[in-house]
């Protein structure tokens, strides 16, 4: 606001005509009666250099969890809820690979019911329910899947959490902070565009145990939570993780078998039609 109220005081300052000076009163008036964007942590932003060096120690730490993991394949159980209702609990087995090709088997009755895939050009959509069922086909590299799950996921968020990592859709440092009622502290990151992220730690503030997202406006956009973490081949990786957003849209993974470090080919990632 500092900023905006200095731009201000230039115009002022470079002699417009009474007529403009006029219009330009009248809007700054409107303005002043509008509702601020909503504050979901209210506080001033964090300036002590010691502390700010310390969250993004803590940052950098977030953004190296798992990097040497470029690959992995589980199977488990995927239960998707839209508007607080279930519309999906099946048996779920994927592979995927840096950077951003994904591989999705879901099931019905114990047989493949839709396949879904990208390899970081290509979305692929399959309804295997039938032999020789089409494959649909979209450019894209980093694909959404928010038709499919209910929830603004894309391939690259979705591998991320599958991997043990934090999605980051904003990298600044705002805020860290004790949490004050629990054990724990808040680091809370903004974007250029006015999003922010909330990052909530352990005592210890190694591990993230959830993440709040907020578009500019302040509205929640996406909640993810560890809610158990298991140890495979020295990773900690995801055992149960729940993602949902303010519309009672929500998804739980429960993962039953993990595998960290498989190899992958190029035409794992990529759809044929049924036989």
């Amino acid at each position: 606001m500092s900023g905006q109220a200095g731009r201000r005081r230039r115009f002022f300052h470079r002699g417009f005509p009474p007529a403009v000076l006029a219009v330009l009163l009248l809007w700054l008036a409107g303005c002043a009666g509008l509702r601020e964007r909503p504050e979901p942590f209210p506080g001033p932003p964090t300036t002590d250099p010691a502390m700010l060096r310390e969250a993004e120690a803590v940052l950098e730490r977030i953004r190296r969890t798992n990097e040497t993991l470029l690959t992995c394949k589980g199977i488990g159980r995927l239960t998707v809820r839209r508007e607080g209702r279930v519309q999906m609990d099946d048996r779920i087995a994927w592979i995927g690979s840096e950077p951003r090709r994904l591989s999705l088997v879901l099931f019905a009755s114990g047989f493949p019911a839709t396949r879904i895939a990208g390899d970081g050009e290509t979305f692929y959509y399959q309804e295997t329910a039938a032999p020789g069922s089409p494959v649909r086909k979209i450019r894209a590299s980093d694909p959404d899947f928010s038709r499919v799950l209910s929830l603004p996921l894309a391939a690259s968020d979705i591998l991320a959490l599958l991997r043990g990592r934090v999605p980051l859709r904003a990298e600044r440092v705002e805020r860290f902070q004790p949490i004050g009622s629990t054990p724990g502290h808040l680091l809370l990151l903004s974007a250029a565009d006015g999003s922010r992220q909330a990052l909530f730690l352990d005592e210890g503030r190694n591990e993230v145990r959830e993440t709040q997202l907020f578009d500019p406006s302040g509205k929640l956009v996406l909640l993810v939570q560890f809610l158990e973490m298991q140890k495979v081949e020295g990773y900690r990786v995801p055992l149960r993780v729940r993602v949902a957003d303010e519309r009672h849209n929500a998804l739980v993974l429960v993962v039953e078998r993990y595998w960290a470090g498989v190899p992958v080919t190029p035409s794992m990632f990529v759809l044929e039609p049924a036989g």
